[in-house]
């Protein structure tokens, strides 16, 4: 009987055993990024290149998330290829409350969309771009630490020393979008763009906003966050329809 017993409480530890979990924990030299990978530099290139933002998004992609590889951090919280911090993003929309779910669907949004990212993270860029007077290292560091870096010796310790790595991966990436690699990539993207839309389609709401399409497609200052009340925070999936007349969703 007790041996019957023990057995019995060997295989329930077996059973309910805790999962193993690994850690990588690091970003792989560039000459090792995966597809994925680079078809993330590259779009981030890409993104950003008509603000003249080109390598530093690609080389903050790289940086923040391995190229979308570690795409959330909920210590700051930040989340998306680029990290945008999701309090701050939040901010951007008036409307929309700081609160936990907010920032969960927030976050979720930045994971999932990448071109949601790289919109953000741009505006991000370009904010700074204005408070610095076009100061390229003073960009990035604001990036990284905001103000904070101008008045605290430790910040500004933290945000040279990002600044520094954004650099050396912007001359990193100089060559390397040189490269037959990259144009191998290039060559394939139109095909991967393609199959992301087909998805992006399917997962499309069936609901009909009052405003189409083109409405926000190259304006970043609408972008897709919307909010009913206080409560509730979901992408907005702008549809064509013949409602015009009708403000049936405020846009901000």
């Amino acid at each position: 009987m007790q041996r019957i017993v023990l057995s019995l409480f060997i295989l329930c530890g077996v059973v309910f055993a805790v999962p193993k979990v690994e850690f990588k924990n690091a970003c792989v030299p560039l000459a090792q990024f995966s597809k994925s990978q680079k078809e993330v530099l590259l779009r981030s290139y890409l993104a950003g290149e008509s603000e003249g933002f080109g390598l530093t998004l690609a080389a903050i992609a790289w940086k923040e998330s391995c190229a979308g590889e570690y795409k959330m951090n909920f210590q700051d919280p930040s989340a998306g290829n680029f990290h945008a911090y999701i309090p701050g993003v939040i901010n951007r929309y008036p409307q929309l409350k700081q609160n936990g779910f907010t920032q969960n669907m927030v976050g979720a949004m930045l994971v999932e969309d990448d071109e949601f990212a790289a919109k953000i993270a741009i505006l991000e860029l370009k904010f700074w771009q204005r408070e610095h007077k076009g100061d390229w290292k003073n960009i990035i560091k604001s990036y990284n630490k905001g103000y904070s870096w101008k008045k605290n010796t430790s910040a500004n310790a933290q945000a040279e020393k990002y600044y520094q790595e954004v650099a050396w991966r912007v001359k990193e990436l100089e060559s390397y979008f040189k490269g037959k690699d990259v144009q191998h990539v290039a060559l394939e993207l139109p095909k991967a763009h393609k199959e992301s839309q087909e998805v992006k389609a399917q997962k499309k709401q069936e609901d009909f906003y009052a405003y189409g399409e083109d409405f926000i497609a190259h304006d970043f200052k609408f972008l897709p966050i919307y909010q009913v009340g206080n409560e509730f925070a979901a992408p907005y999936m702008p549809k064509k329809t013949v409602l015009k007349d009708f403000e049936l969703l405020e846009i901000y």
